[in-house]
């Protein structure tokens, strides 16, 4: 996860306005697999580290947008 985390970082020191869009997989049931659940796992925490840095979050439910975080 640091490894994300310092990649994410880097990147958007640049002065640029970023959309980042990824997979909301963590709303499923728990797979079996355990690569599976730790790639899940994953992708929650990654969401998490981007959605704390970010002005604006939202989250697609069938193409209906629903914000989910506003800074003002």
């Amino acid at each position: 996860m640091e490894a994300v985390k310092n990649e994410f970082d880097r990147f958007t020191r640049q002065e640029a306005t970023f959309i980042f869009v990824t997979n909301e997989i963590g709303l499923g049931g728990v797979s079996t697999n355990r690569l599976q659940r730790k790639f899940t796992d994953l992708q929650g925490w990654a969401n998490q580290y981007i959605a704390a840095q970010a002005d604006e979050v939202y989250l697609m439910v069938s193409g209906i947008p629903l914000k989910i975080k506003q800074t003002p």
